[in-house]
């Protein structure tokens, strides 16, 4: 049984924290991923534990720190684990988080994005 808590970080970032198997494992959100909506790394275990946009949380097995420090660097994280990760590392799939949460989650980022200007911005001016 997997159990998620939201937290705020020192520096006020949103951090999702997850239970699995007595091991707490934090994820901190991946903003500018289409694939990937959270990622968390416990170095002393090697566990790399990521949240996808369509809810499912995978966690990998024995993945080295210089592995997931390339993938922090990546501008391409969704498919730097499908060519690096997916195929190369055992895992273990947690499952989809409570139901609703990733609609929360994403509800929740997207309104933090900056919004794009659009056409009618300009009506508003007058």
């Amino acid at each position: 049984m997997q159990l998620l808590e939201r937290a705020q970080s020192d520096r006020g970032a949103l951090i999702l924290v997850s239970w699995h198997k007595h091991r707490v494992m934090e994820r901190t959100p991946v903003p500018d991923s289409r694939a990937i909506a959270s990622l968390g790394y416990d170095e002393a275990a090697q566990v790399l534990e990521i949240e996808y946009r369509n809810g499912s949380i995978y966690r990998y097995l024995r993945v080295p720190p210089s592995v997931y420090a390339w993938l922090q660097r990546t501008p391409h994280k969704g498919a730097f684990v499908a060519r690096k990760i997916a195929n190369d590392y055992a895992f273990e799939q947690q499952g989809p988080p409570e139901p609703g949460e990733g609609a929360l989650e994403r509800a929740l980022r997207e309104s933090l994005q900056p919004r794009e200007p659009n056409a009618h911005d300009d009506d508003d001016a007058t």
